[in-house]
């Protein structure tokens, strides 16, 4: 894939994936963008070659949900 449409793709998930986080908490973006920034799960979402962008909202926070609580989330299937 070519990068302007991976950097695409990530602005769309990171965006969306923060807006889940930001109303499950009812916090600010800023604050929601840097609980995401510190995760492991947002490494991989940033390489491409994890294909970690596959998945969906849902999969996706559900795994910050995870390494938040855990130090580390699970991936299932995809």
């Amino acid at each position: 894939m070519s990068n302007g449409k991976f950097v695409c793709i990530m602005f769309e998930k990171v965006q969306t994936l923060c807006d889940s986080i930001k109303n499950y908490f009812n916090i600010g973006y800023r604050e929601a963008i840097n609980l995401l920034y510190n995760l492991k799960l947002y490494e991989a979402l940033e390489d491409e070659e994890t294909k970690m962008w596959y998945y969906s909202n849902y999969d996706l926070f559900r795994m910050f949900l995870e390494e938040r609580n855990t130090g580390s989330y699970t991936v299932y299937g995809g």
